[in-house]
């Protein structure tokens, strides 16, 4: 594959499970510097920062190496030679969304199916198998779109900026979001700023970890007119939505909306189609009119309900 992936697919990049690396350290490195040291956390924190450049993971793996003294440790130096092929510090420039750190999409995937179909399998029955998967997958559909339309906003902030992601992104976006904003308040603190034109900011945003320890230092290039903003952290290239670093200077800046540009439009909660769950797709079409339009006030009074679901003045209107 390591041959073969930059020929087939040119405009590809390669990379090695993470999982499947971490998972070689009880095999690799000795049981007693494993379980009498706290090495196997210092190696998960290290590898799995998606914040750090290159060099700075560089000069922290050497300083854990000379920690442990595991200098001469074969296993590990091999994996630091090819740590461009798996580390996500060398990956800090891709738009990766979601950023595929590990092979479990394709392996979950793989899973799913094996539940319900066996290679044994005739035709008739995969398909009916795969039917079946498929209903699995809209039944979790639905149930994150029901989640997304009945949750009530609970900020943990007193920003404005924090209703409006939870306006604007679906629930499980939303929490992954707020926790930037919640950082970018409690965790985050502006250290230095620079104007180095009329219409543009350059801000150091200090970043402290759990027990207030300064971990790094990153800047974020602000733009006065329009709101944008750039971190060093690439955070919003590789993920798809803002860093903590970014809020902490909206914070500071007063911006109260996510600009238009940072909102990914496949993470809206308006992203998917109502079609999707409506009678017809389910269940097929009957092309007479008075199905077609028995299925359409179905689906329309649907919608009505889950619009007015948590509103109980509308849900009375609804009733009469």
């Amino acid at each position: 594959m390591l041959q073969g992936v930059p020929m087939v697919f040119t405009e590809s990049r390669h990379r090695l499970c993470m999982w499947h690396i971490m998972k070689k350290l009880p095999s690799k490195i000795s049981a007693d510097v494993l379980d009498n040291t706290d090495l196997r956390s210092c190696i998960h924190r290290l590898v799995w920062n998606v914040y750090i450049k290159p060099e700075t993971f560089e000069s922290r793996w050497n300083d854990l190496l000379q920690t442990f003294g595991l200098q001469d440790h074969s296993w590990l130096n091999d994996m630091y030679n090819i740590k461009h092929l798996w580390v996500p510090a060398y990956f800090r420039e891709l738009p990766m969304c979601c950023l595929m750190k590990t092979t479990s999409r394709c392996e979950s995937s793989n899973a799913a199916f094996k539940v319900n179909s066996t290679s044994a399998n005739t035709l008739v029955q995969f398909m009916m198998c795969f039917e079946n998967r498929v209903d699995s997958q809209r039944y979790r559909q639905r149930v994150s779109e029901y989640k997304t339309s009945s949750t009530m906003f609970t900020g943990n902030t007193d920003l404005a900026i924090e209703q409006h992601a939870f306006a604007i992104y679906t629930n499980a976006v939303f929490a992954q979001v707020q926790k930037e904003i919640i950082k970018g308040k409690f965790l985050c603190y502006i250290t230095n700023q620079t104007e180095p034109s009329n219409s543009s900011l350059l801000i150091d945003v200090t970043h402290l970890d759990k027990r207030n320890n300064i971990t790094n230092v990153y800047q974020v290039t602000y733009n006065t007119v329009d709101q944008s903003a750039s971190c060093s952290c690439r955070n919003f290239t590789r993920i798809g939505y803002l860093c903590r670093h970014v809020f902490c200077v909206y914070r500071l800046k007063n911006v109260e909306r996510i600009p238009p540009q940072y909102i990914n439009d496949r993470w809206r909660r308006d992203a998917l189609p109502k079609q999707v769950f409506s009678i017809s797709s389910r269940y097929g079409v009957n092309p007479h009119a008075p199905s077609v339009m028995r299925n359409e006030i179905l689906d329309l009074v649907t919608e009505c309900v889950d619009v007015a679901r948590t509103d109980e003045d509308a849900l009375a209107k609804l009733v009469d």
